[in-house]
């Protein structure tokens, strides 16, 4: 397994097709809308000196992915977190965010943000150990099925 920084956003949006759609019932508009906020964030000038895309590879195939981008000066926000299964259990998830979280303090950020859903589970867990604390949670619906959508901060 290895952690390259990369630009490549169709590996983004396609990890999040299948992972998302296929266990977690979201239907196609996450895709598209995971697909839409890179595009945003491409004409933006993502990725930035600040900000970061990194894949997880696993014999030479993308399983995993992670963001990091620039919200304001001082705050960044953490996204895009996802592993096919075959990568879940290997580290690959902890050295994402922990390369993320490197090259966040590296830039200078002081707080960093990201957004969920509770059924995420083992990504809240992760998010946790390494100090992210839930701030805020709302039941929605959003891609076709009730959630809870949460919040999270971490002070660097």
């Amino acid at each position: 397994m290895r952690i390259i920084p990369s630009d490549d956003v169709n590996a983004v949006v396609r990890l999040h097709r299948q992972v998302y759609e296929a266990e977690f019932e979201l239907d196609p508009s996450f895709a598209q809308g995971v697909a839409t906020r890179l595009a945003e964030l491409r004409r933006g000038g993502f990725p930035g000196p600040r900000d970061g895309l990194w894949l997880a590879e696993l014999d030479g195939d993308v399983v995993g992915s992670i963001t990091l981008n620039e919200e304001s000066r001082t705050h960044g926000q953490l996204g895009h977190l996802v592993l096919l299964p075959e990568a879940r259990g290997t580290g690959a998830g902890r050295r994402l965010v922990d390369t993320l979280l490197d090259a966040a303090r590296a830039a200078g950020y002081e707080r960093l943000q990201l957004f969920t859903f509770s059924g995420l589970t083992a990504a809240g867990s992760l998010y946790r150990s390494v100090g992210f604390e839930l701030v805020s949670s709302e039941d929605v619906v959003r891609w076709g099925r009730r959630m809870d959508w949460q919040r999270y901060e971490l002070a660097l």
